[in-house]
């Protein structure tokens, strides 16, 4: 009997040495051959900035031998991502590269990756909340608020910060479930805190909505006879806004400025039409994304907090997670036909 359990022990232990060297095998071929799948959910894709995310991530995938599943949009519903989100995790993909609906919603996704040992990479939108994950690439939200409100001070003092000027400023913030929209609505709210603290403030949820942005800038034209300026907090509104700011009779009187820089606001700050807008590196974050969800694929150490990044920027803390914070650019007629801003060199798809 002790030789049977002894044999029954021995092919276990084979077996189990076998698992673990076919597994390994296994690994090391994926690495090799650079048969990396990741799979891809974005809040949504409709605007002219995500339909550029695609097409740089399409071309970067190619340039890094990696397959992708999706990009799949969620159409801006939290609970719409995590199903195919799951469904990507059921398929044991190697890695999540995610755009996240809602930055809290997210965790209990981030928590069902982790469970399964596929790691998880954010752009443009982090975390605000645990776990931790692999890497996140974006932008810092707060300084892109602030750049619009320090560009809006400026106008309202006639080209110089005034700590007496008075006015209001209405901020069409994006969606405060989003990080980025929490982040750029105090930036902005903060430092005309701090600039032009005469400057009242109002804000305006539009939850990313073209169509709610124009209706709040056209209220808020009509509401304060003192506006000095409007913030917006994402593109594609930009023609209503600029239309209402013409109807009002109130084009440059009340300055302007819209996030995201894609062509279409280049056009229109070299036509004369928007005062600026603040150009989100939306090449690097399809380029750098990618590459942390290969590295995080391949089991590479995930980045370290203090170091530089893969975009040149320094890897920072975001909720416990490290982020590869990466500049922004404020764009305005005086740098609106610089080569290096990616919607100058976008060709569309």
């Amino acid at each position: 009997m002790k030789r049977w359990v002894g044999s029954i022990v021995g092919i276990v232990g084979i077996a189990a040495v076998l698992m673990v060297t076919i597994t390994g095998g296994a690994v090391a071929a994926a690495k090799s051959s650079g048969k990396i799948k990741v799979c891809v959910s974005l809040a949504g894709y409709s605007t002219g900035f995500w339909a550029a995310y695609v097409q740089y991530e399409a071309t970067y995938a190619k340039q890094d031998g990696i397959t992708l599943d999706g990009p799949i949009s969620a159409n801006g519903d939290a609970a719409t991502q995590a199903s195919q989100l799951q469904t990507c995790i059921n398929q044991k993909v190697n890695a999540l590269l995610i755009n996240p609906v809602d930055s809290a919603a997210i965790s209990t996704t981030d928590a069902l990756a982790a469970k399964h040992h596929i790691p998880v990479v954010m752009m443009d939108v982090g975390p605000s909340s645990a776990p931790h994950i692999y890497a996140v690439v974006r932008a810092n939200n707060l300084t892109i608020g602030a750049d619009g409100a320090d560009y809006i001070c400026k106008h309202a003092g006639g080209g110089k910060y005034s700590s007496t000027v008075t006015g209001t400023a209405a901020v069409l913030q994006g969606d405060l479930a989003s990080i980025n929209g929490l982040d750029r609505s105090n930036g902005f709210v903060n430092e005309m805190g701090k600039v032009c603290p005469e400057i009242h403030v109002v804000t305006y949820p539009t939850l990313w909505a073209s169509a709610t942005a124009v209706q709040d800038a056209t209220t808020a034209l009509s509401t304060f006879s003192n506006l000095v300026g409007i913030y917006n907090s994402f593109s594609g509104p930009d023609n209503g806004i600029i239309s209402a700011l013409q109807s009002a009779g109130k084009l440059h009187t009340v300055a302007f400025v819209e996030t995201d820089g894609v062509p279409a606001e280049l056009a229109l700050i070299r036509a004369g039409t928007l005062d600026a807008t603040v150009s989100q590196p939306v090449d690097l974050y399809a380029k750098e994304g990618l590459a942390y969800a290969k590295l995080a694929a391949q089991h590479k150490a995930e980045p370290k907090i203090g170091s530089k990044g893969l975009g040149g920027g320094t890897i920072v803390s975001l909720n416990g997670s490290p982020e590869d914070a990466l500049p922004s650019t404020f764009v305005t007629s005086a740098n609106a036909n610089n080569a290096s801003l990616w919607g100058n060199t976008y060709k569309g798809p």
